[in-house]
Order: C-alpha cells, then sequence, then structure tokens
C-alpha cells in the first residue's frame, strides 16, 4: 500500500481526531465523527501523531519521508 504526500496533507488538514486508515484495500482520512461507522478499519497514523512528527507546516519533503516510512509499515505488516 502506498501512502502518499497527498494523503498525509489531507490528514493534517481533517481537523481534530482525524485518522488515516487502512480499510479493504484502500487508504482514507476519517474525521472522528467517521471512525465509529468504519469497523474494521486499521489505523495507519492518528493527526496528532503526525503533527508531532512533522510540525505545523510540513514541507513536501517532510510528507514524502513519512509518507516512505508508513508505506514501509504497512508492508511489512501484509496489509
Amino acid at each position: 500500500m502506498n501512502v502518499t504526500a497527498g494523503d498525509l496533507k489531507a490528514l493534517l488538514d481533517a481537523g481534530n481526531g482525524a485518522q488515516l486508515v487502512l480499510q479493504e484495500g484502500s487508504l482514507a482520512v476519517l474525521s472522528a465523527e467517521e471512525l465509529s461507522r468504519h469497523e474494521g478499519a486499521l489505523t495507519v497514523i492518528e493527526r496528532e501523531t503526525l503533527r508531532q512528527r512533522v510540525g505545523e507546516q510540513p514541507e513536501d519533503r517532510e510528507l514524502d519521508e513519512q509518507a516512505a516510512i508508513l508505506s514501509t509499515q504497512i508492508d511489512t505488516l501484509g496489509a
């Protein structure tokens, strides 16, 4: 599964409590309200965790690096 910088930008823009999740082979950014309707979704990263890693206004390079790390973690899980 390939996480992109665009996925991470969408997550940062999504608001408090949002998460990037993997469900049925697809990545999606879900708000806190939507999460309860997506049982079985695997959380890839929470918005707050990403903000702690890259700051408030990350450069594209930082997002590309985090996307590569997350993609590798997903692949390692066999998802």
